[in-house]
């Protein structure tokens, strides 16, 4: 997956290239590059009602790589997520800026997200239900037994 992820991101800018020629072409050089300047300068706006607050913890949560921080406010998250996209020079970043000002949107990947960090801390804590038949109790003096006899070979 991290493949991938670094793929995205190394073909985008060729991507956002290939879209602004395509919306030159349609509606001018001059139109494309004005909307370009608008989308920016609407994350901006987005970035400054966000507040300090709100893009202070998305700093730190990313620096971190803290998912708990992002997930506790996933809704100020993804706004400013969306302000930095908006900001980013190009159309593709816009729309999926633009589609995530939208509140219903916002919510449904806020969910999707926290369902899979779910899903994740799941699978890294290696849990196994076990039925009662498959287990049994282990005094502690059993275990010490046990972990001075792999100490010794």
């Amino acid at each position: 997956m991290v493949k991938h992820i670094i793929v995205a991101i190394l073909l985008l800018p060729v991507a956002e290239i290939a879209v602004f020629l395509l919306v030159a072409a349609c509606i001018g050089f001059l139109g494309a590059f004005t909307l370009m300047l608008a989308t920016t300068l609407a994350g901006v706006v987005v970035l400054r009602r966000a507040g300090r607050g709100r893009i202070a913890r998305f700093r730190v949560a990313v620096s971190d790589g803290e998912v708990t921080g992002v997930e506790a406010n996933t809704g100020g998250f993804l706004t400013v997520l969306a302000g930095l996209l908006l900001v980013l020079p190009g159309f593709i970043t816009d729309l999926v800026g633009a589609a995530l000002l939208i509140r219903p949107l916002r919510q449904w990947c806020g969910r999707t997200f926290k369902a899979w960090v779910g899903r994740r801390q799941a699978a890294q804590r290696g849990v196994i239900d076990l039925s009662p038949d498959e287990w049994q109790q282990v005094t502690d003096r059993e275990i010490e037994n046990r972990s001075s006899k792999r100490k010794s070979r």
